[in-house]
């Protein structure tokens, strides 16, 4: 068992710091300043189902764009909506470059919406985001500098966080070590994290259709992306995480919600099929179920407590540096006042969330990822 142990944490510990290694290279902090001549123009394309709370705060981003309107256009696909949220999309139609589109019948799910908004862009560079983001200005000026260099450019996701609540900050923690894994994979060359949040991709470099995306399975559209893209031999890759080029996303739901986040994000693994990603996520997994194990042979008396905690200790230990480091240089630093709390819990949630979204699978948009 301590063999074991030493050997698995050993194993965590040097994964960490080889992304440790991908951040301080701080390439994911380096925009392109060459110019965007050969980037004509970009089509950003969102989905949205049931988001009419949202759409306005989206409209709105969009509207303060300061890239010229001849340089980009929006495409909203509507994925079977039933709160008149298309209402709100037809009402802006004549203030912006902006296509509306409604999901043909038999289609159905973010994937097809997605698929059928690219069917109809006019430009090369494909953008996506989701209806519940908000934007800076500069955001797609930003991008459209970033893709002179890259032909998939991820950037980056901020959560927003709810005054005085504990949870919102240990939920935008947990995503934010999404975030920092990302940037640092990416740094590497060896991406294992997307977002569709913020992802952009040259058309003429990544061929997208259903097979691609997996339209069999209700989400992960970014990572099935991702993970076709790095397929595709000498693609360049880019990480960007600035104040210009981030984008803000809400959480919500409470428990329940962030339980059933998690659960969706782990119920896609059944079908990844890149290797890093892979190995990378049941090492996590694999790490984290074992300090629970341990955790529970500890409470009912069959070993000390000292085995799980040193484990605990020690992941601790390259945790840390690796997360203030993103943090610091992303100015979010103040959320580090609950990382020993969610250093605490996050084995026994993430052990949870991963073997319900494994074993039960999830529901999402009224969707069902099996």
């Amino acid at each position: 068992m301590i063999v074991f142990s030493t050997i698995l944490i050993a194993t965590y510990v040097i994964a960490i710091l080889w992304l440790l290694m991908g951040l301080l290279t701080n390439k994911w902090l380096k925009a392109s300043r060459v110019g965007s001549e050969n980037v004509h123009g970009i089509s950003v394309v969102v989905a949205f189902r049931n988001e009419r709370e949202n759409l306005p705060k989206l409209i709105a981003s969009l509207e303060a764009q300061d890239l010229p309107h001849e340089l980009w256009e929006a495409i909203l696909v509507d994925d079977g909506s039933t709160d008149n949220g298309s209402d709100l999309v037809m009402a802006c139609k004549g203030q912006l470059p902006l296509k509306h589109l409604v999901l043909p019948t038999g289609q159905a799910g973010k994937k097809q919406a997605l698929l059928h908004g690219f069917s109809v862009a006019k430009f090369d560079a494909i953008v996506i985001t989701d209806a519940d983001c908000t934007h800076t200005p500069q955001w797609l000026r930003s991008i459209r500098e970033c893709m002179v260099n890259a032909d998939f450019f991820q950037g980056e996701v901020k959560p927003l966080i709810e005054r005085g609540s504990v949870l919102s900050r240990l939920e935008a923690l947990d995503y934010l070590s999404l975030m920092a894994v990302s940037a640092a994979s990416f740094s590497v060359g060896k991406p294992v994290i997307a977002s569709s949040a913020n992802l952009a991709f040259r058309r003429s470099k990544v061929n997208v259709d259903g097979r691609v995306l997996r339209t069999d399975i209700a989400s992960g559209d970014d990572m099935f992306l991702l993970h076709h893209a790095k397929t595709i031999h000498g693609l360049r890759f880019k990480f960007l995480a600035s104040p210009q080029v981030a984008v803000h996303t809400s959480f919500s739901g409470g428990i329940k919600g962030f339980i059933s986040r998690r659960s969706r994000w782990a119920s896609k693994a059944k079908a990844y099929t890149d290797s890093q990603t892979l190995l990378l996520s049941i090492l996590v997994f694999t790490v984290n179920l074992w300090i629970v194990l341990l955790a529970i042979l500890s409470v009912l008396g069959v070993i000390t407590f000292t085995l799980p905690v040193t484990l605990v200790a020690a992941k601790t230990l390259v945790d840390l540096p690796f997360m203030a480091y993103y943090l610091f240089k992303t100015k979010q630093q103040k959320l580090l006042v609950v990382f020993i709390p969610l250093q605490i819990i996050y084995p026994f949630y993430v052990t949870f969330a991963a073997i319900l979204g494994l074993i039960k699978g999830t529901t999402w948009k009224g969707r069902t990822n099996s």
